[in-house]
């Protein structure tokens, strides 16, 4: 089975909505020491699995990009107090506890988060001949209409 795309231009219809975009991810900082780092890497699935397991936590999507050194995850939240209330109150945090165990002091592995809270009106996006991804999967994919076709009218509707 093939990714859907929607042919032609939509948006994520997120105008009315506040939400939170948590960038997490991690540099292999010393290749061969891959015991060092894997465990790091292999911490991220469990997660992501059990965000989607329960979204009453106020988790929305996230998507994983790879680079030569990087695993990054781009994540999307409902609000900033359920972002912490995962990092702080659920699984996360036990993760959180045996990276430090493992390699906090240790070159090997670095990590690293940035979180921005976006409030209502104040992001628009747009996909052309895409599959849902990112912001069009955390929020609503509609298509283009003529109050939407420029990133003006989608940014201050």
């Amino acid at each position: 089975m093939g990714v859907k795309i929607f042919n032609g231009r939509h948006i994520a219809d997120c105008k009315d909505k506040e939400f939170v975009v948590f960038i997490i991810g991690m540099r292999i900082n010393k290749i061969l020491k891959f015991w060092k780092w894997l465990p790091v890497f292999n911490a991220m699935e469990p997660m992501i699995k059990e965000l989607h397991q329960n979204p009453e936590w106020g988790f929305l999507h996230s998507e994983f990009l790879f680079s030569w050194r990087k695993v990054i995850l781009i994540q999307y939240w409902k609000g900033f107090d359920e972002l912490v209330d995962y990092a702080h109150e659920k699984k996360h945090s036990y993760a959180w506890k045996a990276y430090n165990k493992k390699v906090k002091d240790n070159e090997s592995v670095g990590v690293f988060h940035e979180t921005y809270q976006i409030g209502k009106g104040s992001s628009e996006a747009i996909y052309v001949n895409m599959p849902k991804i990112g912001l069009s999967i955390a929020t609503d994919h509609i298509p283009v209409s003529q109050d939407t076709n420029t990133a003006q009218k989608r940014m201050n509707g």
